[in-house]
């Protein structure tokens, strides 16, 4: 079962690798373990950052640097944090979508409205939650990426076995209820992601959307009008790292990274986009 797996390795052993310039570093006794991030847009220079399971389920406001400028407790427990999300509406997302030992049977999403940095929180955030089965029978599946998508969450399945990863849509609105979780249907896939997925995000018009690996991304174009249908990889690099990366959001063309046991780290878009997928390259 690890053969496909093995072969994509050695296949990607000679590709250069590209190091993304650091930003910063996190306080490792508050950021330990680096899970997701999204950047705001509501506040220029700010963005969201979160701990794996084992750590307070606790929300951090950084600079670009990884400066902490404020944090939040969330009134949710850290089963298994794995990446976070924002949208058009000022709304800030949580997902608690991991399951690494196929234990958890319902997992959620959480959503709460994004606070105000300039005062002192008087206690945890409250969010909504959307549930989902993440172990319907004969279907399970693990997860550490989601982006949201107008009224919905699309999950980007984390696989071992060389295959593509999967896409899953849970609906947002209305959001499932504890005693009635939705079901994460599946989308599609992303073609030649064929690595463990940690982290995903969406430019806000939804026309680029990338994944990334603990060392690699991977940019894909959405046809137009956007769907999950015959995404198109366009980018696909690998990255040289101190860290692994464990979560991606986009700064306007730019990505930034932030790794387990690191900090925060710049792709730019001239970098990633000078990185064409290997099929491509071989059509030249």
């Amino acid at each position: 079962m690890m053969y496909p797996l093995l072969a994509c390795l050695l296949l990607a052993w000679d590709e250069p690798r590209v190091r993304p310039e650091p930003l910063g570093m996190f306080d490792a006794r508050l950021i330990p373990e680096a899970s997701g991030v999204a950047r705001s847009r509501t506040r220029p220079g700010v963005f969201w950052v979160h701990n794996d399971s084992g750590n307070p389920p606790a929300l951090f406001a950084i600079g670009r640097d990884g400066r902490i400028l404020r944090t939040f407790g969330l009134a949710a427990p850290n089963l298994d944090w794995e990446d976070a999300a924002v949208d058009d509406r000022g709304r800030v997302y949580v997902g608690d979508i991991g399951d690494n030992k196929g234990l958890l049977r319902l997992r959620a999403i959480y959503r709460f409205d994004e606070p105000d940095l300039s005062r002192a929180p008087t206690g945890p955030l409250k969010p909504t939650a959307a549930t989902f089965y993440a172990r319907p029978a004969g279907d399970c599946f693990d997860a550490e990426g989601f982006v949201v998508d107008g009224d919905r969450a699309v999950i980007v399945t984390k696989r071992f076995d060389g295959r593509d990863a999967e896409l899953r849509e849970v609906p947002l609105e209305p959001p499932a209820p504890l005693l009635r979780p939705a079901e994460a249907r599946k989308l599609g896939k992303l073609p030649g992601c064929k690595d463990p997925v940690t982290g995903a995000d969406l430019t806000p018009d939804g026309r680029l959307f990338v994944a990334c690996g603990v060392d690699v991304v991977r940019v894909y174009e959405r046809p137009a009008p956007p769907s999950w249908n015959d995404l198109r990889m366009i980018a696909e690099v690998r990255l040289k790292r101190d860290a692994q990366f464990e979560g991606v959001t986009w700064e306007g063309g730019d990505l930034i990274l932030v790794g387990e046991g690191g900090g925060v780290a710049r792709l730019s878009e001239s970098a990633w986009r000078a990185h064409a997928p290997r099929a491509k390259k071989k059509d030249r």
